[in-house]
C-alpha cells in the first residue's frame, strides 16, 4: 500500500498560509499544537484561536465543492478559545488545481454557526463558483485569493557526473 503524507503537508501549508495573510494584516502569530486549536493571533489586544483546514481539489476532480465542518472540531476550538480567554475563528484554504486559484475564508465560529446551512455532522461551506459571490458577500468573513498558480518544466533531479579534469 502506498502511503503519503501530502495530506499532513498540505494542512501545514494551509496553516502557513494563514499565518502570511495574518501577518500581512498586522497580527502577531503563534503556532500551537492543541486539540482544537492550530494557531493564535492577536491585534490590538485582542487574542484569536484559529483552527485550519485545508482541502485540495486535484486537477478534473468531480467533487462537489462544499466542506463540512464538524460540530465537534467546533466545540474543541470554542472550549480552547473559552479556556485561554480567546475568540474562536475558523479558517479554511481550498485548492482548486483546475481554476489555479486558492481561497481563503476565515470566520468567526459564532458567526459561521448561525448563518451557515446546519447539515447532519455540522455546518456546510458551499463555494462553488455559483456559490462564492454570496459567501464572499458576508460582512464578518475574511477573504483572500491566490490566482493563476503556475508551474512550469520539470525538477532536474538527475545530475550530470562531472568529469575529473585531465592533469
Amino acid at each position: 500500500m502506498k502511503q503519503t503524507r501530502a495530506p499532513k503537508q498540505m494542512g501545514d501549508f494551509g496553516e502557513g498560509l494563514v499565518t502570511y495573510t495574518l501577518i500581512r494584516k498586522g497580527y502577531e502569530i503563534a503556532v500551537v499544537d492543541h486539540v482544537g486549536a492550530d494557531l493564535i493571533a492577536e491585534k490590538d489586544g485582542d487574542r484569536f484561536a484559529i483552527s485550519v483546514k485545508t482541502r485540495r481539489f486535484k486537477k478534473g476532480s468531480k467533487e462537489s465543492q462544499v466542506f463540512v465542518v464538524e460540530k465537534g472540531h467546533l466545540e474543541k476550538l470554542e472550549h480552547f478559545a473559552d479556556q485561554f480567554g480567546m475568540h474562536a475563528f475558523f479558517a479554511l484554504l481550498v485548492v482548486l488545481e483546475d481554476e489555479r486559484m486558492m481561497h481563503l475564508w476565515i470566520m468567526p465560529v459564532a458567526d459561521l454557526k448561525e448563518n451557515l446551512e446546519e447539515v447532519k455532522h455540522g455546518y456546510s461551506v458551499k463555494f462553488a463558483r455559483s456559490k462564492r459571490s454570496e459567501l464572499n458577500g458576508w460582512s464578518f468573513l475574511d477573504y483572500s485569493c491566490w490566482k493563476e498558480e503556475k508551474f512550469e518544466g520539470e525538477i532536474p533531479l538527475q545530475r550530470e557526473a562531472t568529469r575529473p579534469r585531465s592533469l
